[in-house]
Formats: structure tokens, C-alpha cells, sequence
């Protein structure tokens, strides 16, 4: 997002505070509030609690032609050490409304999704195990179509309400998605809002859906640094290949400078080892990208998006 000079966060503010259902928060540190621990702050962090106050978030922004930034749980962005400009709305954990209509559970876009796979178990409910431990929101999930374990979002979402770039309200039905690998209708158009997402599950019994989501708890324990800061999987599965293997064969595995470096339990995993900027934690990404190609001629394209105030966007335009 380019800086835009004319913007002025306490008179944003101010028309924002007539809005009911919201939360301001003005230069807010954003390293507080990533899963990368990492970047500065916004100018002006709006947190909806309501539908009708995300919505009002929304047209207000194109009204008065404020930049706006949209961000779940922050999981799967690097926001940059000068933060973001304009209204950055972050919907977790404020919308985060959630309940069950028979088969079917109703989220807010930003439920993380451990919530909605734990309602999905106390109600015996499966369908949803394989993201009991992806560090995402729903809204999230669905923009990038998140998965695990042989399952994704693409398996269970039936519809989603949104605002879209024009500030029209609408809904997705099934196919209208488009999911694909980490794709969606949404990343095709980022300026559309997710506000809801409706998941449909099915009956089992419930000591098979505990017993599934402790294999994903212990599977991704063994193979996967939970205990360090990271955005999960860095880069998307190029076609015929696998992502960490390349990183392990092109010796970048381990591979650190500074405080930032990539995961020596899983090659797939840039973290922040403990006080990293932003700028190292990309470092990071650029020296893995250009290894793996200088040994196999294979681009990697991150599944990180870069958020906020940056001189360069080294992920753009193709990826």
C-alpha cells in the first residue's frame, strides 16, 4: 500500500467513533498482533464486533476514500517495520461470532479456526479436524482456501457473505468459490470482504473426531516448530515438487541470519527466532528463493502476503 499524505488518523477516527460495535486503537503495534512478531504499527487499528459495524467500516473507507487493509488473525502476512497506512480492520478476535444450525456451523470471518473445529467436535460433528491447528481465521482460510492433513476449506465452506470492492453486499454459493489450490474467488478479488462463512460438517462419533484431531496435534508437534514464530508454511507446493525438500536439498534448512532464519525442524518454515525486523524476516524469504532456483531452476511464490508500508514488494505481481 502506497503511503497517502493526506490521510489523518485522528479525523478518521472521529467520524469512525460514531459507528456502534467498534474498537480503535490509534499508531498500534502490529508485532504485537502477527504470528511473525514482527512490524510496526498502524495508523489507525479498527476492530469490528458486529456485522452492521464491519459493513459501516467498509462503505465509510470508499465514502472518503481512505486506504483500507483487511487482516484475520494476521497468520499469514509480514507487515512491514514502517506499519501500515490508512485503517487497517483486524476481525480477530473481534468478529467472532459462532453457532451451529443443525449440520451446518456459522462463523464471523474472524473466528479462528481452533474454535469452529472444537464446537464442530463437542457437537460430533466432522469434517473440520484437519484444521484444528492452522493459525487462521475463517475468513482467511476461505480467501486462501487453507489446508492440512488432506483436507481444506474447499471440502466444507457452502457459502460466504461478503462486501464487495464496490460496497455492495452479496454471497457465494458452493462452485461460486473457485477454490483451487491455496485460491479462492476472494484472492482473485482482494477488495471483496469476507464477513461470514457458513461450514457444512457431518455426524460421527465423537471419540473417532477427539481421536483424529489428537493425530493432527501429534503429527504437526513432530514435524512442525510450534514453539517458534512463524506463518506457517512459507511457500506454496510448486507443481511436482515439495516445497521443504527443495529448501533441505538447496542446504538452506537450518539457514539463519540474525534472529530470523528458516526452521531447522521443517525447511518449509521461515521463523523469527526472537526480535527479527520485518526486513530480515524477508531477507529470509529471498535467500531461500534464489537457492532453490540457482540448484533446480524452481521459482518458489510465497504463501506469505506482504502487508503495509514497504519500498519494494519482491512478491509482486506474480505472486
Amino acid at each position: 500500500m502506497e503511503k497517502q499524505m493526506d490521510f489523518k488518523p485522528e479525523q478518521a477516527g472521529r467520524i469512525l467513533a460514531e459507528i456502534e460495535g467498534l474498537t480503535l486503537l490509534y499508531d498500534a503495534p502490529m508485532s504485537q498482533r502477527t504470528q511473525f512478531r514482527a512490524g510496526g504499527p498502524a495508523d489507525l487499528l479498527v476492530m469490528p464486533r458486529t456485522l452492521e459495524s464491519l459493513y459501516s467500516v467498509k462503505e465509510r473507507c470508499l465514502e472518503e476514500g481512505w486506504p483500507l487493509t483487511v487482516l484475520g488473525r494476521a497468520s499469514n502476512v509480514l507487515v512491514s517495520d514502517r506499519g501500515i497506512r490508512g485503517i487497517t480492520l483486524l476481525l480477530s478476535p473481534s468478529l467472532s461470532f459462532l453457532e451451529r444450525k443443525g449440520e451446518t456451523l456459522i462463523a464471523g470471518a474472524g473466528v479462528p479456526l481452533y474454535r469452529i473445529a472444537a464446537l464442530a467436535a463437542r457437537h460430533s460433528l466432522t469434517g473440520f479436524e484437519f484444521a484444528s491447528g492452522i493459525p487462521g481465521s475463517a475468513g482467511g482460510a476461505v480467501f486462501m482456501n487453507a489446508g492440512a492433513f488432506d483436507g481444506n476449506m474447499a471440502g466444507v465452506v457452502t457459502r460466504t457473505l461478503y462486501i464487495g470492492e464496490d460496497g455492495r453486499r452479496g454471497e457465494l454459493l458452493g462452485d461460486a468459490h473457485d477454490f483451487g489450490y491455496r485460491h479462492s474467488y476472494y484472492s482473485d478479488h482482494p477488495g471483496a470482504l469476507i464477513a461470514q462463512v457458513d461450514i457444512r460438517l457431518q455426524e460421527d462419533d465423537p471419540l473417532a473426531i477427539y481421536d483424529r484431531m489428537a493425530d493432527v496435534a501429534r503429527r504437526r508437534y513432530l514435524s512442525q516448530p510450534l514453539a517458534s514464530h512463524s506463518a506457517g508454511s512459507a511457500f506454496r507446493r510448486p507443481p511436482g515438487y515439495f516445497a521443504g525438500k527443495l529448501i533441505s536439498d538447496a542446504g538452506m534448512k537450518g539457514y539463519r541470519r540474525g534472529q530470523a532464519g528458516v526452521s531447522a525442524k521443517h525447511a518449509g518454515f521461515i521463523v523469527n527466532h526472537g526480535g527479527a525486523s520485518a526486513s530480515d524476516i524477508l531477507q529470509i524469504f529471498l535467500d531461500v528463493r534464489q537457492a532453490v532456483f540457482d540448484r533446480d531452476q524452481v521459482s518458489l511464490h510465497p504463501e506469505v502476503r506482504l502487508v503495509g508500508d514497504w519500498d519494494v514488494r519482491p512478491f509482486d505481481p506474480e505472486d
